[in-house]
């Protein structure tokens, strides 16, 4: 078990400060931590100097535009150019624990009263990043990207997660964010760090109310050492009308394995950003997703694996599901360095267009600068098949239900890939009823 210390850093910009009258408050007994998990005197300047940079740069270089490479499908002027309230309120929105253990913040505060994690196995450390801090803290997110020096200068809130070695979590830990203020701003941090030879799952979920118009800004990083596993999934159901970016980024050991399943529905506009470097040999890097948009929905998947090290695999699946005029666009980079021998690394994105209006920009990518290589990528765009429609209306199969079932073969490959049952069965209750909704 471990109990927070009830000393909490508090961001360095006054503008996205929550109201003191905050009734979500982080769990806490001063006098039940352990030493090694306790905030020195040096971590709280460390992490307040890495705070006071990461403000300078973003107010100095602000957020990016069509001009930047990277931005050039993607507008943010909307997130730019909108004014976010720092104003808290108890979030009245519905979710489904997975599990025995699950953390809830609503509109950006740790709620005690919604979670549950005060029974944890030995060696196990959950709590809030306010009051629980890792020397490694900012050392992987991307410096140089606005959303996520914006995060480093104003978060509020999020997970601590510390899995030390040998130990293994036989449940999923699920991370759920309730969202439903409007106009506000969630800047939301994260950190996963499992040991040697351990082993855990962590679900993040956001979760927003229909039509309330905010914005989250998350970022988390993940540290799996030799021999460790971390299993990781997002399921990201947000307000039809939200803006949500993430930055996830993750280093992988030796004989390590991080695997990664994103699911996207939600968010007017909104990007991941998925960062992974394999640093020991034989580590593995899975990363999987599909995104589901309708209507004007906008969504942008970046992804970089480094493969610094040889004998090393990373295996990339993305699909995508569009409908009505939404927008996806997908871009994939795979880097191979020159000592990265015998590296194995496969990347494809996949994209079904049900409408006309449905539009979609992919760039899957190989820099590769070793010669013992094993490296493909590939992209393809299209639409049902007129034919094998046809097939199942011979066999008596409704064209809605035919149209259903088609679109769920195409997305299934990839949640075949899930492996925590709790959360396949989630993930395809809610794709089904994604599609029903697109099939009527």
């Amino acid at each position: 078990m471990c109990w927070l210390t009830g000393r909490s850093l508090s961001p360095v910009g006054k503008n996205w400060r929550l109201n003191s009258k905050t009734k979500a408050t982080p769990l806490g007994i001063a006098n039940k931590v352990p030493s090694e998990f306790r905030i020195s005197n040096k971590e709280i300047r460390m992490l307040k100097e890495l705070r006071k940079k990461a403000e300078a740069d973003f107010k100095a270089n602000g957020f990016p535009s069509t001009k930047e490479e990277l931005w050039r499908f993607t507008d943010v002027s909307r997130v730019a150019n909108a004014e976010f309230s720092n104003e808290w309120k108890e979030a009245s929105v519905d979710f489904q624990p997975l599990d025995k253990i699950v953390v809830v913040f609503e509109n950006g505060k740790l709620s005690r009263e919604k979670s549950n994690f005060g029974d944890l196995p030995k060696g196990v450390c959950i709590g809030s990043i306010m009051d629980l801090v890792d020397p490694r803290i900012g050392s992987l997110a991307d410096a140089q990207s606005a959303f996520v020096s914006a995060n480093t200068a104003y978060f509020t809130d999020g997970a601590f997660i510390e899995v030390t070695d040998g130990v293994e979590v036989d449940t999923p830990i699920h991370l759920v964010y309730l969202a439903d203020a409007d106009g506000a701003a969630f800047h939301m941090r994260n950190f996963i760090s499992a040991g040697v030879g351990s082993k855990v799952t962590v679900v993040e979920e956001y979760i927003g109310e229909t039509e309330k118009n905010y914005w989250t800004n998350a970022v988390t990083e993940v540290f799996v050492a030799d021999r460790g596993s971390v299993d990781h999934y997002k399921v990201q159901r947000e307000s039809a009308a939200s803006f949500h970016f993430q930055t996830l980024e993750a280093h992988v050991g030796a004989d390590a394995v991080f695997s990664n399943h994103a699911v996207t529905f939600g968010s007017a506009l909104g990007r991941n950003d998925i960062r992974g470097k394999l640093t020991g040999e034989g580590g593995e890097a899975i990363c999987n997703g599909i995104y589901l948009l309708k209507d004007k929905q906008h969504f942008d998947t970046h992804m970089f694996m480094d493969h610094a090290v040889p004998k090393c695999n990373s295996h990339e699946m993305y699909k995508g599901i569009l409908d009505d005029k939404a927008r996806a666009v997908f871009c994939g980079r795979i880097l191979v360095q020159k000592d990265a021998q015998e590296t194995d690394a496969i990347q494809f994105n996949g994209n079904l267009l049900l409408s006309r209006g449905a539009k979609v920009n992919t760039l899957p990518q190989l820099e590769i600068y070793a010669d013992d290589v094993k490296c493909t990528h590939g992209a393809t765009i299209g639409e049902l098949d007129d034919v094998e429609l046809y097939y199942l209306q011979t066999r008596g199969i409704d064209p809605v239900k035919g149209h259903a079932m088609l679109t769920f073969a195409f997305a299934n490959e990839v949640l075949d890939e899930v492996k925590c049952k709790v959360v396949k069965i989630k993930i395809e209750d809610l794709v089904h009823a994604w599609l029903e909704k697109v099939s009527a």
